[in-house]
């Protein structure tokens, strides 16, 4: 049988650690995906530090250090997705942002905080991407669009940055529970099989020892009125031998009839219980109240 739900999630959570990472191919994913993510996020800090008169060093640093986060978005995915929502005035981390997101929106976190945390990157791309949008703008006096321009771009902006990766989530999450779901219910379902199968074994054990018993029962039954019949006719031939010879005969043959009947059934009976290896018959009171194996029976058939 395979393994149950239960030893899977046991021998995952063991797999998984301190991180969360449950196979190599995981490990191998996360960390790429923070390295590109630190890449990106230093690239972009020299444009931070130039625009905020901070040495483009520092800039680096920090924005390799906070793409870096991204290591660890199984195990804490509500921290990375608030490193990137602090990110957002500084224009850095957007793969943060959507993987983080993404991260967020599979995982077992409740609804509520990834609606909320959600909704405050939402909020914060619209806000930054609407200021940046009106710089660009006002610095342009040749582009002239209407007041429609900028909320409208900030909007598709905003949605576009954060509803995919969410919504992706939210998918991958549900398909992942209803998997860990039907995995349960196939266990569950091959318990109850294999404990249905060893009912119907036990049940047929049970027949089958019920059958012997009671075949051993008529066997003793038979043998031993025909033994009685027997020895109450030896008896008589014993009287009878001295005074009518005749009689005697006819007796000694009625009497070696009766052991041979006897034998007859004794030996389909046998051939009814032998089932190839040496069986042993349940405990048949005798004369003397004692098991007779059903060995010795079949040994004293036979002589």
């Amino acid at each position: 049988m395979t393994a149950t739900g239960a030893d899977q999630e046991a021998a995952g959570s063991t797999t998984r650690g301190y991180w969360g990472w449950g196979r190599r191919r995981s490990v191998a994913l996360d960390v790429g995906l923070a390295l590109v993510s630190a890449l990106e996020c230093g690239l972009e800090g020299v444009e931070f530090a130039g625009n905020t008169g901070l040495p483009v060093p520092v800039g680096v640093v920090f924005g390799l250090l906070a793409g870096s986060v991204l290591v660890v978005r199984r195990r804490w995915p509500i921290v990375v997705v608030l490193v990137s929502i602090a990110m957002t005035p500084a224009e850095m981390g957007f793969l943060m942002a959507l993987v983080g997101l993404y991260t967020l929106a599979a995982s077992e976190v409740p609804r509520r905080i990834t609606v909320v945390l959600a909704g405050m990157a939402l909020v914060g791309t619209f806000i930054v991407t609407y200021v940046r949008l009106r710089q660009t703008v006002a610095e342009d006096a040749d582009f002239g669009p209407g007041d429609w321009y900028v909320p409208l771009v900030s909007v598709f902006m905003a949605v576009g940055l954060t509803a995919p990766a969410v919504l992706f989530g939210l998918y991958i999450g549900a398909r992942r529970r209803l998997m860990e779901s039907l995995r349960e219910r196939a266990d569950s379902l091959e318990r109850e099989l294999s404990l249905l199968a060893d009912r119907a074994e036990e049940r047929a054990e049970w027949a089958r020892t019920e059958e012997r018993t009671r075949i051993a029962r008529e066997m003793h039954d038979v043998v031993a009125h025909r033994v009685s019949l027997m020895v109450v006719h030896a008896a008589a031939l014993q009287a009878v031998a001295p005074k009518d010879p005749a009689k005697a005969v006819r007796n000694a043959a009625l009497v070696g009839e009766m052991g041979r009947q006897a034998l007859t059934e004794l030996r389909e009976m046998l051939g009814v219980l032998r089932s190839g290896d040496a069986l042993v018959a349940p405990a048949a009171a005798g004369e003397g109240g004692r098991a007779v194996p059903l060995a010795a029976v079949g040994q004293a058939a036979a002589a």
